[in-house]
Formats: structure tokens, sequence, C-alpha cells
């Protein structure tokens, strides 16, 4: 085998423009308002389960604690998606913001250099055009275990 093609991080970066915010801040508030509606529901499930009483005590306890993990989890999505929102409010125009790592595709061949190939690639992007696909070196300070 000559060659074979293997996965790498692409890095996905957003150049900040009035739309990106816009359209960033509105997908938080969506997920914002979809947690709360999660709470609202784990909280009707719980007084529901209280009123209804048609399980075994130990059923019950065990259900709230199921019930309050959960609401908990939810709790702490809706503090971070806060907090992402509250950041993104402070986004200046023309910056660079990463928006996310997609898996990418590399061909590596015998003779080619593995950490050129492996090397951390980034896609730039402005209201959803590609402006720039930047590929930085890896440190010459990482070499392969071992070596």
């Amino acid at each position: 085998m000559a060659a074979i093609t293997v996965q790498r991080p692409v890095i996905i970066k957003t150049i900040v423009t009035e739309a990106f915010k816009r359209l960033y801040m509105a997908d938080l508030e969506d997920a914002i308002k979809r947690v709360d509606a999660i709470m609202q529901q784990i909280d009707v499930q719980a007084r529901r389960f209280e009123l209804e009483r048609q399980v075994t005590p130990q059923q019950s306890r065990s259900l709230r604690a199921q019930l309050e993990l959960e609401r908990q989890r939810q709790e702490a999505t809706k503090i971070e998606l806060q907090t992402r929102l509250r950041e993104a409010q402070d986004l200046e125009l023309n910056s660079e913001f990463t928006q996310g790592t997609i898996e990418g595709m590399v061909e590596v061949a015998v003779g080619d250099n593995l950490f050129d190939k492996i090397s951390r690639t980034e896609i730039i992007v402005k209201d959803g055009i590609v402006l720039e696909i930047r590929e930085t070196s890896v440190s010459p300070l990482i070499t392969p275990a071992g070596r």
C-alpha cells in the first residue's frame, strides 16, 4: 500500500459580521427557550407523580431523583448557553470566531511528512462563504512516540 486516507480535525472559523452575530444570538436564544420548555416539562412530571401516587414510595423516590438529575443537567446547559449568549453580544465585528471542528480527510503516502499532512487546518468563512483555507505545521517539538 503506497497511500492511505486518514482523518484530521479541521477548525471552522467565522469572520464576525452583523448577520452572523444576529443569527448566532437567535440560535442561542432559541436553545435557551427549548431548555426552559424541557425544565417546565420536568416540573410538570414531578408534580404529576406526586398527585397520582400510582407508584410505590421507593419508585417515587427513584423517579424524583431521576427528574432532579435531569433538571440539574438542563440547568447546567442553560447556564452554558447564557454564557455563550453574553460572549456573542461582545463579539467584535470582523474578528474571527471559532464555530467548531469537523473531521477532514487527507491522503498520506509513503515519503510524506506525516506531521505536515495532519497539520492544523482552518477554514475561514464569512457569511457562509469560504474565504481562506489555512494549514499550519505542527510544532517541530512534537515527535512520534518512541523517538
